[in-house]
């Protein structure tokens, strides 16, 4: 549970040794610096470094108990208030970067973005449905489904489905359960491949986007939008998909 609350608190901007200074006084409610330092096993300047963060984003407060200074942190639902100030300054700004966004840069028919860490993984492929065409994926494991979370993939293929949106997955046979619950859902289709062709690379294929998603300890998607590469990607997946296994 641990290495998921990492990765959640490293997904909205904070590092490791922010992350495990938080869960140390989650764990231990209020502590001094001289405490943290020898639990955690962090430098003590750099555990200054990240008390100051977490004081700023509102997670813990400093607190004066007998003459010591104490470190105490808030309760968790502070989280919940410090995701709703970032998605209301996103708001704020949108008009903003819309109009910066000139009509010649979404007449660009070639682009390469990549998206790092959890969160931006999950967003990539969200952006896969705008395109309303069929997805084809193949190269999936047993990572995807820990990386994204089944609570995520529901919302994600409950919307593709609401959006008619036809999808073809390849996934390697360690995940053979889960292509069974796939071919249960609506417009979804899903085979597996031997063991031996596992990868770590899953390859997403739509319309004229591709993206190879490498589920590493970072996660991160790299996209690339041309048609032809696209087309060139898509025929490969029909080889494939007529080896694949149900």
């Amino acid at each position: 549970m641990e290495e998921k609350i990492q990765g959640l608190f490293e997904s909205i901007g904070l590092n490791k040794n922010e992350v495990k200074i938080y869960i140390d006084l989650l764990k231990n409610r209020k502590s001094s610096v001289l405490d943290v330092a020898k639990r955690t096993k962090i430098h003590r300047s750099n555990i200054y470094d990240a008390l100051r963060k977490l004081i700023e984003i509102g997670f813990i407060i400093e607190v004066i108990e007998e003459k010591k200074k104490l470190f105490k942190v808030l309760e968790p639902e502070k989280i919940l208030d410090y995701l709703k100030q970032k998605e209301l300054e996103v708001k704020l700004i949108t008009p903003y970067l819309k109009e910066l966004t000139s009509e010649e840069s979404e007449e660009v028919a070639e682009e390469i973005s990549i998206s790092k860490g959890v969160f931006g993984v999950r967003e990539s492929l969200k952006d896969i449905l705008k395109i309303g065409e069929t997805i084809n994926v193949y190269g999936a494991s047993q990572e995807a489904l820990e990386v994204f979370g089944l609570g995520f993939l529901k919302e994600f293929h409950t919307e593709r489905i609401k959006k008619g949106i036809l999808m073809r997955h390849i996934y390697s046979q360690e995940a053979k359960k889960r292509v069974n619950q796939l071919n249960q859902m609506k417009l979804t289709e899903a085979k597996y491949f031997p063991k031996k062709y596992y990868s770590v690379v899953a390859t997403v294929v739509c319309g004229d986007t591709v993206q190879l998603i490498i589920f590493s300890k970072n996660p991160h998607t790299i996209t690339i939008k041309n048609r032809t590469i696209a087309e060139s990607y898509n025929r490969y997946f029909e080889i494939l998909w007529q080896q694949g296994r149900v």
